[in-house]
């Protein structure tokens, strides 16, 4: 039985990128680019690859009343992309 998994990862691009927020230096969780799960409930998740989705919610932080040197957009980079295998 062969299972094929669909990548989200666009091999062709070195490079994603993925979006998180530091509030008061701990990672916040983001709406999962408004996805819902079968119950109707957003999902959420430390990181989004969507930058206007991490700008709004930074948006709606600093509403809330949080400072804003309290508040960081932040871009990962990740592990497997900083690594270059050597052949």
């Amino acid at each position: 039985m062969i299972i094929l998994l669909i990548s989200t990862i666009d091999f062709k691009k070195p490079r994603q990128k993925m979006w998180g927020i530091l509030k008061d230096k701990n990672l916040v969780t983001l709406p999962y680019g408004h996805e819902t799960d079968e119950e109707g409930k957003e999902l959420s998740s430390y990181a989004t690859n969507c930058y206007e989705d991490a700008l709004e919610e930074a948006h709606t932080l600093l509403a809330e009343g949080t400072g804003t040197k309290n508040i960081q957009v932040i871009e990962f980079v990740p592990y497997d992309y900083i690594m270059q295998p050597r052949v």
